[in-house]
Formats: structure tokens, sequence, C-alpha cells
């Protein structure tokens, strides 16, 4: 930003100054925050349910490696010992 238009823009007064506020970023319109509040929302509850997912997913794994443990250890019960 010039410096120019600065010293011009914050020498009209209240309006100048609220103007370098918005075009630096420190003044948004309430929209642009309620948009952003809810964006946060939304990305929390996708989080969340991803990290139900993912602990859904280990569960599975954990279960499925137990089963397949066991139908492993149950044939080799049906087969015998191993000959020497």
């Amino acid at each position: 930003m010039d410096s120019t238009l600065v010293t011009l823009l914050t020498g009209t007064g209240v309006s100048g100054i609220f103007c370098v506020l918005f075009i630096i970023g420190l003044i948004c319109p309430r929209s642009v925050v309620t948009d952003k509040d809810t964006v946060i929302a939304e990305l929390k509850q996708a989080l969340e349910a991803e990290r139900d997912r993912a602990d859904a997913a280990v569960a599975a794994a954990s279960v499925t490696k137990e089963i397949l443990t066991a139908m492993q250890f149950g044939q080799s019960l049906r087969k015998g010992p191993d000959p020497p």
C-alpha cells in the first residue's frame, strides 16, 4: 500500500482510518467471520468422523487377525504334528 494513500485516508478522519484497517485486514465483515466459523465447525465434524472411521478400521483389522490366527491354529490341530 502506498504511503501517500495511507496519509490521504488517515487525513480524512474516522472513515479513512476505517478504510485503512479494512484494506490491511484488521476489520472484516461479520458475514466473513460467520462463514469462517461455519467452515471450522464443518472441518471439526469431518475430522471427528475420520477418527471414528480409523478407530473402526483398527478394530476390524484386529478381529481379522485373531480370526486368521484361530483358523491357522485349527488347521494345524486337524493336520497333526509335523513329521520329523
